[in-house]
């Protein structure tokens, strides 16, 4: 990496990645600690509303993200219900860029995917890349958003942590024509009520000639729609979301309202 070319050419991407909501001033105090290391930092935030503690979510909200966004892009992730505990906080570069995230199955859905080029276990103590006062509850403001502004800047990985090794983790996907799990989860609802699951497809026709009934507390969804407005009105259908997974969906309407779902909560799968 070369530091000239940051300094230069286009401004270096930090994507932050939280559970904080807006309503404190967590998020912002971040940005105001990243912009203090780095001016040039280009903040894009991915998003904040995570539901509190809820790690996987967050890593599937991340793993939606993290490809449309430009190489060597730093990723910082915080849903970390453990700071201030002896877990670890991870600094992991791959060909789509820097991701910085505690060590608590947050980056599975990345790592699952993602080939790793570099991988440590970032310094927590006596780390001259954060801030010099490291407080128990606020790791994010103190060490994730100055240490990702240094990343943008062009410091290397190793000179932020010690070189370890991470696994590929199994990966949290079932896929179409691969896979013939009878159960799923729900990943993610979104601010529409359509409910995400972790079913995978290549394309509609894939999805839909595979799957037959999807399950939710016992009310099965058995009929396929190409597009929201294609639906029929009131009925929750199966539709291939723009991320690539089977998501259930009501014309209008709240499919999770209407089916009584969370995230978390599990699928029955029927395959043709």
């Amino acid at each position: 990496m070369n530091p000239f070319g940051r300094l230069f050419g286009k401004p270096p991407v930090i994507a932050l990645l939280t559970d904080f909501g807006l309503q404190d001033p967590y998020v912002g105090v971040m940005k105001g600690v990243i912009h203090s290391v780095n001016p040039r930092a280009l903040v894009v935030d991915i998003t904040h509303g995570v539901e509190p503690q809820n790690v996987r979510q967050g890593g599937y909200l991340l793993w939606s993200a993290y490809r449309y966004f430009p190489p060597n892009t730093v990723f910082v992730a915080v849903v970390d219900p453990g700071v201030g505990s002896a877990r670890r906080i991870l600094g992991v570069r791959t060909p789509r860029g820097t991701f910085l995230a505690p060590d608590n199955m947050l980056l599975d859905f990345i790592l699952a995917e993602e080939a790793v080029l570099e991988a440590v276990e970032v310094y927590q103590q006596g780390n001259s890349f954060a801030l010099s006062k490291i407080s128990a509850t606020f790791h994010g403001r103190d060490i994730f958003a100055p240490i990702a502004a240094h990343l943008s800047k062009g410091r290397r990985l190793g000179e932020v942590g010690k070189p370890i090794v991470v696994h590929r983790p199994i990966s949290p996907f079932l896929d179409v024509g691969k896979d013939k799990a009878t159960s799923g989860t729900v990943l993610h609802i979104d601010r529409f009520g359509n409910i995400v699951t972790n079913l995978r497809a290549g394309n509609y026709l894939e999805a839909s000639t595979a799957v037959k009934e999807v399950s939710i507390n016992k009310k099965p969804v058995r009929q396929w729609t190409k597009t929201y407005a294609e639906a029929p009105a009131g009925r929750p259908c199966c539709i291939l979301g723009s991320s690539g997974l089977v998501e259930i969906v009501v014309k209008n309407d709240s499919a999770a309202h209407m089916l009584k779902a969370k995230i978390g909560h599990s699928l029955a799968v029927r395959w043709r």
